[in-house]
């Protein structure tokens, strides 16, 4: 994990900040760790649709795939 890195800005004649400077390394890491969190918020979101699936198919409202017929279709 990053820290904030430290950043620039350019002010327009009302001083209102309308663009920000940054290193090329912390923009580098930024994208990184942004790239990463992105990662782990699409797992996340699979994690929950597998277990509501998963909660799904013990209730009975949806019919499970068996191993056999999930290798099957691959």
């Amino acid at each position: 994990m990053m820290g904030i890195p430290e950043a620039n800005y350019v002010i327009d004649q009302h001083g209102q900040k309308i663009f920000v400077q940054l290193d090329v390394q912390d923009w580098e890491r930024f994208v990184q760790e942004f790239k990463r969190i992105q990662n782990l918020l699409m797992l996340k979101g699979k994690l929950k649709n597998a277990f509501r699936e998963a909660r799904q198919i013990q209730r009975g409202e949806k019919k499970g795939t068996t191993l056999a017929e999930f290798l099957d279709e691959v």
